[in-house]
């Protein structure tokens, strides 16, 4: 019994030692953010996603999401299958986007892609509620 209990609390601070805050690329962009007031945006990503590669490649770099996203947002891309992905922060589908404050705190999460214009709404409305 002392044995099992032993190794669920270790258990439990191996989960804890992962959280958004201990992960360093959202340290780093929380860093690089400075004073401003953005939020983070993390997407959960693979290689062989075609939804993934739209959004990136596509929707990212359209003309009206590009300026508004760099404005307000730092992007991080986790890939599934390469990346440490942070506790809390599970996916039920690819790409999964988590809007984060400089806190770790989830805002709110987005499953699937989009077209420009309605991910642009989208942006704004998880804005708006910052």
């Amino acid at each position: 019994m002392m044995k099992f209990l032993l190794l669920v609390g270790i258990m439990v601070l191996n989960l804890a030692a992962h959280t958004i805050q201990n992960d360093e690329q959202f340290k780093n962009a929380v860093a690089g953010m400075g004073k401003e007031n953005k939020l983070v945006l993390m997407i959960y990503t693979t290689d062989d996603c075609p939804e993934c590669a739209y959004m990136k490649q596509k929707v990212f770099h359209d003309k009206s999401v590009e300026g508004y996203m760099r404005q307000h947002f730092v992007v991080i891309d986790k890939n599934i299958h390469k990346s440490k992905l942070p506790d809390g922060f599970d996916y039920f589908g690819i790409p999964t986007m988590f809007f984060v404050d400089r806190a770790g705190n989830k805002k709110e999460t987005i499953i699937g892609s989009k077209r420009p214009q309605p991910f642009l709404a989208e942006l704004r409305r998880i804005r708006a509620i910052k």
